[in-house]
């Protein structure tokens, strides 16, 4: 009785091992979109406009050193809810995304294309 109970044992070890693994799709790294870019051009202001330091409209806004300034779509990585903004980029003439680097200022967020 003990060697059939065994016998079986192994057979059912080795059907299990011989099953091939479920072949599902890893899960996303992101499930909910938080850190998807997304446009934040009106969450910024350019830090050579005279508005940006004295307009109340405006002192809330990030600063961005650009060659485009707020002409140019802004993305952003972060919904603003859950993830704060951030790795944001901006598109030249030709399409191609550049970084918009952070700098560390003690006023407000300051970010430079590059």
């Amino acid at each position: 009785m003990t060697k059939t109970i065994f016998a079986c044992a192994v057979a059912a070890g080795a059907l299990l091992m011989a099953a091939p693994a479920a072949s599902a799709d890893p899960a996303p790294e992101d499930p909910y979109g938080w850190n998807e870019y997304r446009d934040w051009t009106s969450g910024f202001v350019s830090a050579f406009d005279p508005g940006a330091y004295f307009d109340p409209a405006k002192t809330s806004k990030r600063l961005v050193v650009s060659p485009y300034g707020t002409g140019r779509p802004i993305e952003c990585r972060g919904d603003g809810h859950y993830v704060w903004p951030h790795d944001c980029r901006q598109y030249d003439d030709n399409g191609v995304p550049h970084n918009l680097n952070a700098v560390a200022v003690p006023v407000r967020q300051l970010f430079v294309y590059q």
